[in-house]
């Protein structure tokens, strides 16, 4: 038990510091992302926080495993290049000895991430979504300021005359579209308008009340269309953050197995998408089992390493989990086209 205990304290180090290393890297262009709305759209810090906080979780279902392996090759590999190792075989006591803690702990963090995949995730995924909505919701009222031509919203420009905080009407609306390959440019001015908000479709939409629509044409823009309407509803969108989170179906990754299940109960039998929710169905059941793939292959790894200690047992473990993900690429790649059994890809 001494033993157990002592080689379980010397992974509890490089685990933590794998696990925090590795999550970062996944993490750093979300990261980013959302420290530009701190810098650009005035975001508060906390509430940040709190969106990586929920977007946390999606990567541990990588980075657990990877940790793992990191934690057990290094831990291993100090004990064999300090010779700890031998000495434990000169006082009579076999290697095979050390298997039993380090397989319970691969199979508990199976299980636990199993768990973890099914309940906690699928959650978490749904709560960074609505809160990033209401982030971007917030910050669209906040941006239409009076009397000032804002920028902030893709693909156009808005100046608001006056604008009620009681009622939230806004009065004197002026609207200038730039012209893309797909649509001349356009000038749009309104007596009035209100801001309006749909959280099933993650989209905010500006309101326009009597109003009329200028739109240049032709080759040269010689050509000037004028049309007057009574209502018209523009799309608006921060920096496009609005627009990578609306699509007509939740997918398979934020939704737990039993409701991807029960989404392919009700999916008839030739549509396309069959395959990759059948393949995402039995990854969250095949990832979380590779805690213990990586314990079983890390233990007979480590206890080999002698020179070169643990930059040794860090570099074997970049390349069994190089290894790993690559034959887990190709899987998801022939699951999702249905060349290959899902169960079997994965």
């Amino acid at each position: 038990k001494r033993l157990h205990r002592y080689l379980l304290q010397e992974m509890l180090g490089p685990f933590f510091m794998a696990l925090g290393l590795i999550s970062f890297l996944l993490l750093m262009n979300r990261i980013l992302a959302l420290v530009d709305l701190v810098l650009k759209q005035g975001v508060p810090f906390y509430t940040v926080l709190e969106l990586i906080a929920y977007v946390l979780p999606a990567t541990f279902a990588i980075t657990v495993p990877m940790s793992l392996l990191v934690a057990v090759l290094l831990a291993l590999g100090r004990l064999a290049s300090d010779l700890e190792l031998v000495a434990l075989r000169a006082g009579g006591i076999s290697l095979s000895r050390l298997y039993p803690p380090l397989i319970a702990l691969g199979l508990a963090l199976s299980m636990g991430m199993l768990a973890f995949n099914e309940g906690v995730l699928p959650r978490a995924n749904e709560s960074y979504r609505d809160l990033f909505y209401d982030v971007l919701q917030q910050r669209s009222d906040v941006a239409l300021q009076e009397q000032a031509w804002v920028k902030d919203f893709e693909g156009v420009i808005l100046y608001v005359q006056s604008k009620n905080k009681a009622t939230h009407e806004l009065r004197g609306i002026t609207i200038l579209r730039p012209a893309t390959p797909k649509q001349p440019m356009q000038w749009i001015r309104a007596r009035s308008g209100r801001l309006v908000s749909d959280p099933g479709s993650f989209k905010v939409y500006l309101d326009l009340y009597d109003g009329t629509l200028q739109a240049l044409g032709g080759p040269q823009g010689e050509d000037l269309t004028e049309l007057q309407f009574h209502y018209s509803r523009l799309d608006l969108d921060i920096g496009g953050a609005l627009a990578q989170m609306q699509g007509t179906d939740r997918q398979p990754q934020e939704m737990s197995m039993r409701e991807i299940n029960q989404a392919l109960a009700t999916m008839p039998s030739a549509d396309p998408r069959r395959p990759h929710f059948k393949t995402e169905m039995h990854k969250k059941a095949a990832i979380p089992f590779a805690c213990l793939f990586f314990m079983l292959c890390g233990f007979p790894l480590g206890t080999l390493t002698r020179k070169g200690g643990r930059m040794l047992g860090f570099v074997m473990a970049i390349a069994l989990i190089f290894v790993y993900y690559l034959f887990l690429s190709v899987g998801q790649t022939y699951g999702d086209d249905g060349r290959l059994p899902a169960w079997a890809a994965m």
